[in-house]
C-alpha cells in the first residue's frame, strides 16, 4: 500500500495535468449537449466537470508553484520531472475553457469581473511557476514555453471576455460583431435558412428583449432599414403566411441559435474581429510552440523523460485536435455562412452550409435546439394517486408509508420529495404548438372566447381576488374531474378527436400546475407565482381529502358532488364542446402567465433544454403582447382596475 501511495506522490503531477485535459475534452464534447436536453444525470455532470476544471487546474498550478524544496524519495520534481514547470501555461489554457461552454448558469456571466481578477492571480501564479523552474537557464525550453504562454494567457482572455459579453445587461454586448448586418438577402420564404438570416438580422432585438426591454423601445434602436426587413416584415409577413410549425422553428433558431450562443459559449467573441485576431495568434503560437519542443525533445529525450514527453504530446496534439474541431464548428456556425454568401465567398460559403446542414458538427433543420419537452405535474400525485405506477412513483409510495409510520407523513411534509419524483415530461407535439400559435394570433386580433358551460365555474374561481397558485390548483382539479366524468359516461370510448383534444387539455393542465407548483424557479419565472406554493395548494389538498376515497375516480367523483352544491361544474352530455372550452382555457391561462414572466429567467432557462412557456413569451414579444409590448394582458376584467394596466390591455378571460 505504501508503494501505490509513493507511486501516485511521484506521479502527482502528470495525472492531475492529464485529468485536466480530459475534463476539458468532455466539456468540449459535451457542452452544448445541455441546450436540448432536460437529462439530470447530464446536467449534473456536465456541472460537476464545470467545476472541477478550475479546481484541477488551479490546484495543479498550486502543486508547481510549492515543488521547489518538496523532497521525494528520488530528488526533487525539478530532477524527476523537469517538464512538469512546462505545463504550467497549458493549465492556463485549460483555465480558459471550450468554446462550447463558458458559463454553466447566467448567473456565471454577472460574475465576469470575478474571472477577470482570477486571470490576472493564475497568469501570475503561472508566471511564478516558471519562473522558478530551471527552463530559463534552457532556451531551447524556454522559447516555447513562452508561446504556449501567449496561447494560454489568449485563451483564459477569451473566457473572461465571453462571459462579460454574456452579461444581458452589458451595454457593450456583441452587437457590434464583425458580423454584424452581414447576412444575403433571404426570408422565411427560403425555408431554414431564410429563418437564420431573420434571426441574424433580429439578433441585437432579441438580447434586448431578454434584457426586460420594451418593444418600442427595441423598435426605436434599429435604422429604418433594419426594422423594415425584421420587425414590420415578422408583423406583415409572418402574420398571414407563415404556419405555426414554421413560426415555431424561427423560435428555435431564435433562441438555440441566437441567444444560447451569446450567453453560454464564445459565439459572440469569435464574431469580433479582435477575437478572430486573437484565435489565430493563439493557435500560431502553440503551432510554434509544438514544433519547437519537438526539436528540442528529440535532442534531449533522456533528459526529459519518455513518460513526460509523451504527456506533452498529448497536450500539444490534444489541444491542436480540439482547436481544429472549434474551427470546423466556427465554420459550421450560421453566423459565418450567413457572412460568407453576403461577402460573395461562394465556393467558402457552400461549405459552410454543408457542415451547418450536417448532423455531426452543424444544426440541421431537423434538429430540435431544445428538449421539446413540458413538465408534467398533478395534484393527484402530490396526494398519492398515480395513473401509471414507475419506480420514482414506487419509492415515493414507500417514503409515504415509512413517513407515516414515523408520524411525518404529511404531505406538506413531503412535498418536495413529491416535485421530485412524481414530475415527468411530456413531448411537445405538433398540435400544442399549432393551438398555442392559433390562440396568440386570436389574441392579436382582440378576439375574445365565450364559455356557455365553464363560465359558471370561472366567475367563482377566476375573477376572485385569490392568489394565481389557487386558482391554477382549482382550474387543474376541475380539469381531472371533468375528464374522469367523460371517460366514466363514455365507458372510456371516447372519440379519436375527443381523446386527442382530452390529451391536450390534461396535458395543459399539468403543466399549468407543474410551472406553478412544482417548477424549481417558478416562484422567479412568473411574477404571477406565489413565493411559497405549498400553503397556496394546502388548502385544496385539505379540501380534498374530506373526501378522500380508495381509488382515484372514486375521490374525484366525491369531489364533484361537493363542489356541485357549491358551484355549477360542466356536464358531460356535451363533453365535446366543454372539452374545446377546457383547451381555451388552459391555452389562455399559458399566454396569460407567459406575458407576466420575467424574461431573464427564460435565458436562464435556455441552459436547461428550455421550456415551453419561453416560446410562448418569444412569440407573444414578437406580436407586441405581453407586458414587454404594447398590449398587455390581464386575466379578467375584475381585475383590470389597476391603474398601473393600460386601457388597452386585453383580457384573457371576459366574464
Amino acid at each position: 500500500m505504501e508503494s501505490i501511495w509513493q507511486l501516485i506522490n511521484e506521479w502527482e503531477i502528470q495525472l492531475l495535468v492529464l485529468l485536466s485535459f480530459i475534463i476539458q475534452v468532455f466539456l468540449f464534447f459535451t457542452g452544448s449537449l445541455r441546450r436540448c436536453s432536460k437529462n439530470g444525470l447530464l446536467r449534473g455532470t456536465i456541472w460537476i466537470a464545470y467545476l472541477g476544471a478550475d479546481v484541477v487546474a488551479v490546484y495543479a498550478l498550486g502543486f508547481l508553484s510549492r515543488q521547489e524544496d518538496a523532497i521525494m524519495e528520488n530528488g526533487t520534481l525539478r530532477r524527476t520531472h523537469p517538464l512538469a514547470f512546462f505545463w504550467a501555461p497549458f493549465l492556463l489554457i485549460h483555465l480558459g475553457g471550450q468554446d462550447t461552454i463558458t458559463s454553466f448558469a447566467i448567473e456565471d456571466n454577472n460574475l465576469w469581473l470575478r474571472h477577470l481578477l482570477n486571470l490576472v492571480v493564475e497568469v501570475t501564479l503561472a508566471l511564478y511557476v516558471f519562473w522558478k523552474s530551471t527552463i530559463w537557464r534552457d532556451v531551447q525550453l524556454l522559447v516555447p514555453g513562452i508561446f504556449v504562454f501567449v496561447a494560454g494567457i489568449i485563451k483564459y482572455g477569451e473566457r473572461t471576455m465571453a462571459l462579460r459579453y454574456g452579461n444581458l445587461y452589458n451595454s457593450r454586448s456583441a452587437d457590434s460583431s464583425f458580423f454584424n448586418e452581414k447576412t444575403p438577402q433571404m426570408g422565411p420564404y427560403d425555408g431554414y435558412y431564410g429563418f437564420i438570416c431573420f434571426a441574424l438580422l433580429w439578433a441585437s432585438g432579441i438580447r434586448m428583449l431578454f434584457a426586460r426591454r420594451m418593444t418600442d423601445d427595441i423598435d426605436s434602436q434599429f435604422e429604418r432599414p433594419a426594422r423594415m426587413n425584421a420587425l414590420f416584415f415578422f408583423d406583415e409577413y409572418a402574420t398571414n403566411t407563415l404556419d405555426h410549425s414554421q413560426l415555431v422553428k424561427l423560435l428555435d433558431v431564435e433562441l438555440g441559435i441566437i441567444m444560447y450562443d451569446d450567453l453560454y459559449t464564445k459565439a459572440p467573441l469569435l464574431r469580433k474581429r479582435s477575437g478572430i485576431i486573437l484565435r489565430c495568434i493563439s493557435q500560431v503560437s502553440a503551432i510554434v510552440s509544438l514544433v519547437l519542443f519537438s526539436i528540442t525533445s528529440k535532442k534531449q529525450a533522456n533528459r526529459y523523460g519518455r513518460a513526460d514527453i509523451v504527456i506533452t504530446y498529448i497536450l500539444f496534439t490534444g489541444g491542436f485536435l480540439l482547436e481544429v474541431c472549434a474551427m470546423i464548428m466556427m465554420l459550421a456556425s450560421p453566423w459565418t455562412w450567413a457572412w460568407l454568401e453576403a461577402e460573395g465567398y461562394r465556393r467558402l460559403a457552400s461549405i459552410s452550409k454543408f457542415l451547418l446542414s450536417s448532423k455531426v458538427f452543424g444544426l440541421p433543420e431537423t434538429r430540435l435546439l431544445w428538449s421539446g419537452t413540458m413538465g408534467q405535474y398533478s395534484l393527484l400525485s402530490y396526494i398519492g394517486f398515480n395513473e401509471q405506477v414507475n419506480l420514482s412513483q414506487r419509492v415515493m409510495s414507500m417514503i409515504r408509508k415509512m413517513a407515516g409510520a414515523l408520524g411525518i407523513g404529511g404531505a406538506k411534509n413531503l412535498f418536495w420529495v413529491s416535485k421530485l419524483l412524481d414530475t415527468k415530461s411530456e413531448v411537445v407535439d405538433d398540435k400544442i404548438t399549432e393551438l398555442l400559435v392559433e390562440e396568440i394570433r386570436h389574441f392579436t386580433h382582440g378576439g375574445q372566447r365565450q364559455w356557455p358551460h365553464l363560465g359558471p365555474f370561472l366567475k367563482e374561481t377566476v375573477t376572485l381576488r385569490t392568489d394565481f397558485v389557487t386558482t391554477i390548483s382549482l382550474l387543474h382539479l376541475m380539469t381531472e374531474i371533468h375528464l374522469s366524468e367523460v371517460s366514466a359516461s363514455t365507458s372510456g370510448d371516447i372519440g379519436g378527436d375527443s381523446a386527442a383534444l382530452a390529451n391536450v387539455c390534461r396535458k395543459l393542465s399539468n403543466y399549468m400546475f407543474y410551472l406553478v407548483v412544482a417548477h424549481p424557479a417558478s416562484a422567479s419565472l412568473l411574477l404571477v407565482a406565489a413565493s411559497s406554493p405549498e400553503s397556496a395548494i394546502e388548502k385544496v389538498r385539505e379540501n380534498l381529502l374530506a373526501v378522500l376515497r380508495s381509488s382515484k375516480d372514486d375521490t374525484l367523483h366525491a369531489a364533484s358532488v361537493e363542489i356541485r352544491k357549491l358551484v355549477e361544474l360542466p356536464l358531460t352530455e356535451r363533453y365535446e364542446e366543454t372539452l374545446e372550452e377546457l383547451k381555451n382555457m388552459w391555452l389562455r391561462l399559458l399566454i396569460y402567465a407567459a406575458g407576466k414572466s420575467r424574461p431573464e429567467e427564460h435565458a436562464a432557462q435556455l441552459a436547461k433544454g428550455g421550456e415551453l412557456i419561453t416560446f410562448v413569451w418569444l412569440l407573444m414579444a414578437h406580436y407586441k403582447l405581453g407586458d414587454c409590448g404594447s398590449q398587455r394582458i390581464d386575466l379578467t376584467q375584475a381585475r383590470g382596475n389597476d391603474p398601473d394596466i393600460p386601457p388597452l390591455a386585453l383580457r384573457a378571460f371576459n366574464l
